[in-house]
């Protein structure tokens, strides 16, 4: 029997991705781009008192595409050590091809194996990156048989653009979507595109109660927030705000009737959330790597990849939030 048929005979929930706040974890590295675990310990620490969810190595804001794959399998060991199944693991497991990618779910889930980790593990595959659209759905019903633990999809058009991959489409097709949800391994999709797909997307999936579709824009979320949840970048610097944000637009918060002022203060939070975003938005990773560094965090800004400059930003952000 697989590990993915005992959780299933023991309980539905596990296949049920979480709803509410993820956050999309920047990746802590020493100056010389090697993990600085100190530093994921100390992020993780201030982050998972208020999360729904910790999306690892994410393609972009995780840095997971310039991230070798001893560097992805060490960060993946560390962040369990920490977590240790506190909250639901997210991980970005996409290679460059198929063969990458299933290496890396054998690698992964030796881990788990390793450790005799019992805590919820989602893998999150950006199938786009990689693979047409033609075939998904059989190369699923495979890989789902392999991947040890649910999958998330990932559907983001500009990622598979800058990837500058030979392929005809950036979305995931909304006929394929539908027919990939009918896998009760998939359990729901990280997205971002526009709100007029995403909408197809949901009348696509509507066959499965509890698929997820976590919206992978801060600024749309917070105008029109999707009833799964957001993966958010800033909570990373501003988790307590991002979470009475979150739970208050999915009406899950047992603050609500409590407290005569929850609803200015959330709006509140909101108003300053968008504030602090327009900010950093221009060069999200440095200038948020550089203001964890300077509460200690961190102990380095390191990016993998090249940043303009961010001085006149990192002050603006600086003043808002009395650094």
């Amino acid at each position: 029997m697989t590990f993915w048929a005992e959780r299933n005979s023991d309980s539905m929930e596990y296949q049920n991705s979480p709803r509410g706040l993820i956050v999309d974890l920047l990746t802590p590295l020493n100056s010389d781009g090697s993990i600085d675990g100190h530093g994921l310990g100390r992020l993780l620490d201030s982050i998972i008192p208020y999360v729904q969810g910790i999306f690892i190595a994410s393609p972009q804001s995780g840095e997971g595409i310039n991230l070798g794959t001893q560097q992805k399998v060490e960060l993946f060991a560390k962040t369990l050590d920490v977590i240790r199944e506190k909250v639901p693991v997210f991980f970005w497991v996409s290679g460059d091809s198929e063969k990458a990618t299933r290496d890396n779910y054998s690698k992964l889930n030796g881990i788990v194996v390793k450790r005799k980790y019992r805590g919820k593990i989602f893998w999150v595959d950006t199938p786009l990156y990689y693979h047409s659209n033609r075939g998904l759905p059989v190369y699923y019903k495979e890989i789902s048989s392999i991947a040890g633990r649910p999958i998330i999809l990932h559907n983001n058009p500009e990622f598979v653009r800058g990837a500058d991959r030979p392929l005809k489409r950036l979305n995931i097709r909304t006929s394929i979507l539908k027919e990939i949800s009918s896998i009760g391994e998939i359990a729901g999709m990280v997205y971002s595109g526009s709100l007029g797909r995403v909408h197809n997307y949901q009348k696509a999936c509507r066959g499965r109660k509890n698929f997820r579709i976590y919206d992978e824009n801060e600024g749309r979320f917070l105008n029109y927030p999707s009833m799964s949840g957001v993966v958010s970048l800033g909570a990373n610097l501003f988790p307590g705000q991002w979470q009475k944000v979150t739970l208050s637009s999915l009406h899950i918060s047992s603050e609500e009737k409590g407290y005569p002022n929850y609803i200015k203060q959330v709006w509140e939070s909101g108003l300053f959330l968008r504030k602090v975003m327009e900010i950093y938005d221009v060069e999200p990773v440095s200038i948020l790597k550089r203001i964890l560094c300077d509460k200690g965090l961190i102990d380095f800004p390191y990016c993998t990849h090249p940043s303009g400059d961010i001085k006149e930003p990192l002050e603006r952000l600086k003043s808002i939030i009395g650094h």
